[in-house]
């Protein structure tokens, strides 16, 4: 079949500017765990966009607001991520868990009435949870998170709340543009020849793909069992868990958010954000189960964490130079491109951009 998406969409502007407004301003956009966010104060930062926007534990409950102080438009937290009061670096003006200024230096030269401070607080953005994951969205008249993630809601729920140490981060720059790399992970077919060392050994196959609303998910068994051959030493520290799968499963949570897991001992969550038509940052979390049983301070365990983490950072280096030819590629393509039965999650993908682009 076709692809939908043409060569053109992936090195403009103004298609990305529109993918912007019409595609991530307008769906839930996953921030991070909760855990993440488990102190008073304790904040993350998410960018959609030039829209900055702060997901913050105040006093117990977390929140989200435009990050952007009503005194004079300074950025309110200006890191990623980190842990102090929801206060303007600029003038010192700090806000309560409604977004209401309450602490103004000088005030009395202000003269401000309690209406006054009602009109200045701070724009308020949905959130909402899945388990552990927190996302939010910009746009206040979508569908509930619940019906957005629709029959995959519970998995995810159970898999967030099975995960359990964070044994790496990987963070990169991919000079390609953000659809191309989200593509990648949504078929399989280019395995055989870009994951020969890698992915290619744990013996992926078949096309048992499932859908639920934009978002998708591929089920596969994988060549050897959670507990054959060499297998049954490696994982027998995290046979004690409550959340268990035959093989292999890759969702992806329309339009940037790929959740994966082996086994359900080992997950990967990553998430792909566009840094202008022709790049992109890409980060690629790795973390185990949670057990019943005490896991750390053995050497077997140890050296599992460090196969995961050397595993997914080639696999991922292996597709960093792929998708850049591939936008190499795309920048002088004459043809549409073409989809085959392996590549629907692709094809289903590109149907939903499509569809947003055009407001349907």
């Amino acid at each position: 079949m076709d692809a939908i998406v043409i060569p053109e969409h992936y090195c403009s502007r103004e298609i990305l500017d529109k993918e912007i407004k019409n595609v991530f301003h307008k769906v839930w956009s996953f921030v991070c765990l909760k855990s993440e966010l488990a102190n008073d104060n304790d904040f993350v930062t998410k960018n959609i966009g030039n829209t900055s926007i702060v997901v913050q534990n105040i006093r117990g409950e977390i929140k989200a607001f435009l990050n952007v102080c009503s005194h004079r438009h300074s950025r309110i937290q200006c890191e990623q991520k980190g842990n102090r009061p929801l206060l303007c670096p600029y003038h010192g003006w700090s806000y309560n868990k409604d977004g209401i200024p309450t602490g103004i230096p000088k005030k009395p030269y202000f003269d401000f009435q309690k209406e006054d401070l009602e009109k200045l607080k701070l724009k308020e953005v949905k959130i909402d949870f899945c388990g552990e994951l927190v996302f939010i969205n910009p746009n206040d008249d979508s569908e509930s998170l619940t019906e957005y993630l629709d029959d995959f809601y519970e998995e995810l729920e159970k898999i967030s709340n099975n995960i359990g140490k964070e044994v790496d981060i990987n963070e990169m720059k991919i000079n390609a543009n953000w659809k191309i790399l989200v593509e990648n992970t949504l078929e399989s077919y280019h395995v055989a020849l870009i994951h020969t060392d890698t992915f290619l050994r744990l013996g992926t196959s078949g096309i048992d793909f499932s859908f639920a609303g934009k978002n998708s998910v591929w089920t596969t068994q994988l060549a050897k069992g959670e507990n054959e051959g060499k297998n049954a030493i490696i994982h027998k520290p995290f046979q004690d868990r409550d959340y268990k799968i035959d093989g292999y499963k890759h969702f992806i949570i329309f339009p940037n958010l790929l959740i994966s897991s082996t086994y359900g001992i080992s997950f990967n969550i990553s998430l792909i954000e566009p840094i202008d038509e022709s790049s992109s940052r890409f980060i690629s979390r790795v973390f185990v189960t949670k057990t019943h049983t005490n896991t750390e301070n053995s050497p077997l365990v140890d050296a599992y964490y460090k196969s995961l983490v050397q595993f997914n950072r080639d696999v991922f280096s292996e597709d960093k130079e792929i998708c850049e030819h591939v936008q190499l590629g795309v920048q002088s393509s004459p043809y549409s491109g073409q989809l085959s039965k392996e590549e629907k999650r692709v094809w289903h993908f590109q149907n939903s951009i499509i569809n947003l682009l055009n407001d349907k």
